[in-house]
């Protein structure tokens, strides 16, 4: 539709339902709306900058508080047509930052779009972070006192009295027994526990390792380093990000399948005609697109290359790479797609719901 057909607020909102996509309208929309002195236009403007910078660049998180809180006065039905709050954008479409300050940003966002739980700034929860150190009686590197930061931030489970569950086990900051490390996070049912080495925590990101616990009437008797597989990951935020992709399934909103495939070419081949190229992160390729997101690991499984795909809301079956949606369908995967992750075909008169 030309700009000079655009005169009211209704001819913008049909105009962006019918091309949602089409940056230069809604920047155009803006300016009718400072126009009319309505504030609405300053969150399209920020929110339209932020979609072009880093998740983990300072200006990023320098508009986020004003974005949300924007986005309180526009109104839940304006946004969701505006699709401001509603969508999962991708979180690695510039890549993995190599420092640690700019890696725990891009952790916090990737929690909040895809756990859906609100994430602030680095830098946050001192308190929690000074009762850490006072109780273990050491400094901790900054990589660690992120970590204590964002356990308190991201609990899975908030009305719990006692634990903070992060995604799917539970946050411990307490010295292994018998061994010169500190645990970050303990999964208590198979006796395992994630750590940094005390000779280590002057790196400001130091690696984790895994330690195994052997239990007797119910009580740990003896632990063991994890030596088929340590270290686990080189820094504590690879570890984070890491267990953030891995514990998705059942954890956040949507639906997920995955399969493995012994011939993977046809998939790989699909999944680079349809998505921008990978991220690469660890064993996984990371594919994104707007509420979608595909992990392929060809270290994963021996047999073959093994997939994920991740689905925040419902999409179009033209949205989905038709592969993976055959191996749903026909019993290959670990998990059938629902028919809840189909949308009808839009009507083309379809009205705008407010």
């Amino acid at each position: 539709m030309s700009s000079a057909m655009l005169h009211t607020n209704d001819d913008f909102l049909n105009a962006i339902r019918a091309e949602p996509h089409e940056r230069t309208l809604r920047l155009l929309y803006a300016d009718w709306l400072d126009e009319h002195e309505d504030p609405r236009g300053e969150l399209i403007r920020t929110e339209e900058e932020m979609r072009q910078v880093p998740v983990f660049a300072d200006r990023f998180w320098e508009l986020k508080p004003r974005r949300n809180e924007l986005r309180t006065t526009a109104g839940t039905e304006w946004c969701a047509l505006m699709k401001y709050g509603t969508e999962c954008e991708p979180v690695f479409r510039h890549g993995i930052p190599d420092g640690w300050r700019e890696r725990w940003r891009l952790i916090r966002e990737f929690t909040e779009r895809w756990y859906r739980v609100p994430m602030p700034d680095i830098g946050g929860r001192q308190a929690e972070i000074a009762e850490a150190e006072a109780r273990l009686g050491r400094k901790l590197p900054p990589s660690v006192r992120e970590w204590v930061a964002f356990a308190h931030d991201a609990n899975m489970r908030p009305n719990h009295p006692i634990y903070l569950h992060v995604f799917r086990e539970l946050y411990e900051m307490e010295n292994v027994p018998d061994h010169p490390a500190l645990s970050l996070l303990r999964q208590y049912e198979d006796g395992y526990a994630w750590a940094v080495h005390h000779n280590t925590l002057d790196d400001p990101d130091p690696p984790v390792h895994g330690y195994g616990f052997e239990f007797e009437n119910g009580m740990a008797t003896t632990c063991s380093p994890d030596t088929e597989r340590n270290p686990l990951a080189t820094t504590v935020t690879e570890f984070t990000l890491g267990t953030a992709l891995t514990y998705m399934k059942g954890h956040v909103s949507g639906d997920w399948v995955s399969t493995t495939s012994a011939d993977p070419a046809s998939v790989l081949n699909e999944l680079a005609a349809t998505f921008p190229p990978p991220t690469r992160f660890g064993h996984y390729n990371i594919y994104e697109a707007e509420n979608i997101m595909v992990l392929a690991s060809p270290e994963i499984r021996r047999s073959g290359t093994w997939f994920e795909m991740r689905i925040f809301k419902p999409l179009t079956r033209e949205q989905m790479p038709a592969s993976l949606w055959r191996y749903s369908s026909n019993g290959r995967a670990s998990h059938q797609l629902t028919e809840r992750s189909i949308l009808p075909p839009a009507g083309p008169n379809d009205p705008i719901p407010f």
